[in-house]
């Protein structure tokens, strides 16, 4: 006797990430609403810097992103792995820093999930409280 048996057909995956603030694609200047991080790295004019921390929390779609793995974004391109652990944090911290500096007000943010949990993205502004940020 032959049994048949269906595999359970896959969803669609994670809804993408919209704002309800558009911004203009780079190349054609149509209005987006589901940008890719490069159209926001680029319309932000972000330093390869912040656009690796950006990338880093991006990929996490909301979910928190630990620090290690953000710290390995940075430095993906030196063969050392980067400076020292307290030196890496610091640039980080002054990265991120400008990195909101420049976000604010556009309805994307980066806020702190907790102590030693890491960093997610937020979208429309609504950060868990003020003291996050």
């Amino acid at each position: 006797m032959q049994t048949i048996t269906t595999r359970p057909t896959p969803s669609a995956g994670p809804a993408p990430l919209t704002i309800t603030r558009p911004l203009l694609c780079p190349c054609c200047k149509q209005p987006v609403t589901t940008p890719q991080p490069e159209i926001v790295i680029d319309h932000f004019g972000l330093t390869p810097m912040e656009g690796r921390i950006f990338h880093a929390v991006w990929k996490g779609k909301g979910m928190p992103v630990i620090t290690e793995r953000i710290f390995t974004a940075m430095y993906i391109d030196d063969p050392d792995g980067g400076p020292s652990p307290d030196k890496m944090y610091l640039a980080f911290k002054v990265a991120l820093c400008h990195l909101r500096q420049k976000l604010e007000g556009s309805g994307i943010g980066i806020a702190n999930v907790g102590y030693r949990r890491g960093y997610r993205l937020v979208l429309e502004g609504k950060f868990p409280n003020s003291s996050s940020r």
